[in-house]
């Protein structure tokens, strides 16, 4: 006797899809259809039997009316001889495949309300509704890299300098804020050996990339992805006061830079800023996961940490002292364009930070470094994940990693 093998399935077959085809039940349309061939009555014959219009039928048969009349289901049922319910649920299966409904379930827009400040993204173009769950669910999970938006967790709190008493204002856009981070640092994280004798050499190559609006930041975050750092920029939100933050990811320093402030300078204070948490705080980073620059902050122990870090950086950039000899020129541009190119930064930053040292007392301080300041997103157009890109982020991320992050 021999053995016939069965024909090898192709790889498309599917035995639950033809299952499924074959106990399908038949649409209101095909059972009407049925009845008019078993009975041999023409459709306008009917028409006349039933009592109903052409196109009342039709919508009720193909699901294409909305609005109807439910003495019409009950003269289809007693003309197909089938329960009235039967009827009723075939149309209202005809009509939801015509017109999806698109809701979320209560228990869902319950967790998204809870964990998410909906005006906060509104604000910032995430979202162009506060009652389109639909959108919200989608944009969250498109945007943190989630499957489920019941994956979402709030980051713990204790946070490195913190005594853990601090408890923000903006916990849900905070939240959001640092869980956005991570999904982007995850996914980029530098694969190279983190190296603090490395950075230290290579630190006083840094502040001169500064006078390349375009391409200086993004030359100075490759390098140091070399160094095992990495670094990205994340847009700024309301109500937040964050200046940047230092991330702990496989071990390995991760800064994302944002600028609430606006100024092209202060992405580069910030991230000097960071740069010192790194050479300087990284034992205790690690150990809480990560570390916020937070103006709202003022706690002792976080303020301490911060002053050294934002002296560092502004000694690193242009001193107090600096500034200061300086002051006086202020409306010579060609004098201080030439003093900030022999120190080796942009000449924008010799009017931040007098406006910085002065605050109040010159009241045009702030608004001729506003004038002096160059578009800041000319530095990070190349790096910029903005709030109202519709695209998944890891598309968003892989351009990123074969242009930048390699």
């Amino acid at each position: 006797m021999r053995l016939v093998m069965p024909e090898r399935r192709s790889d498309n077959f599917d035995i639950n899809e033809m299952l499924s085809g074959l106990f399908k039940p038949p649409t209101l349309r095909e059972l009407f259809e049925s009845k008019l061939v078993e009975l041999k009555i023409s459709p306008t014959a009917v028409l006349e039997i039933l009592e109903m219009q052409h196109r009342a039928l039709n919508g009720i048969l193909d699901g294409t009316q909305k609005n109807i009349d439910f003495t019409n289901l009950i003269k289809i049922a007693s003309f197909l001889q089938i329960p009235k319910m039967q009827v009723v649920e075939l149309y209202l299966n005809s009509l939801e495949s015509n017109y999806p409904t698109n809701t979320l379930s209560s228990e869902k827009i319950a967790f998204i309300k809870e964990n998410f400040d909906l005006a906060v993204f509104k604000k910032a173009g995430f979202i162009d509704s506060i009652t389109d769950f639909v959108q919200i669910e989608q944009k969250l999970l498109s945007r943190l890299g989630l499957k489920s938006i019941f994956e979402y967790r709030k980051p713990r709190y204790d946070v490195a300098f913190s005594s853990g008493l601090f408890k923000p204002k903006n916990e849900l856009t905070r939240s959001f804020w640092i869980n956005a981070s991570k999904t982007v640092l995850e996914e980029l994280t530098s694969p190279y050996e983190y190296s603090r004798q490395a950075l230290i050499e290579y630190f006083p190559q840094i502040r001169w990339h500064s006078t390349n609006v375009e391409r200086g930041l993004v030359e100075v975050i490759r390098s140091l992805y070399r160094l095992g750092i990495t670094v990205v920029y994340q847009p700024p939100l309301h109500t937040l006061q964050l200046r940047g933050a230092t991330f702990s990811v496989n071990d390995k320093p991760c800064i994302v830079l944002t600028n609430y402030v606006g100024f092209y300078p202060t992405l580069w204070f910030a991230l000097i800023h960071e740069l010192y948490h790194v050479l300087f705080d990284w034992e205790d980073i690690k150990v809480s996961n990560y570390h916020l620059t937070d103006d709202e902050d003022e706690q002792l122990t976080v303020r301490e940490r911060e002053n050294l870090a934002d002296n560092f950086a502004r000694q690193y950039l242009f001193s107090k002292e600096k500034t200061e000899e300086i002051k006086r020129h202020l409306n010579d541009s060609t004098y201080i364009r030439d003093v900030a190119l022999n120190n080796h930064v942009h000449p924008s930053f010799i009017y931040v930070f007098y406006a910085f040292d002065v605050g109040n007392k010159d009241r045009m301080a702030w608004a001729r470094a506003r004038n002096q300041s160059p578009d800041v997103n000319e530095a990070i157009k190349a790096i910029d994940i903005p709030w109202s890109e519709g695209r998944p982020v890891e598309k968003v991320l892989y351009k990123l990693k074969t242009e930048i992050y390699n």
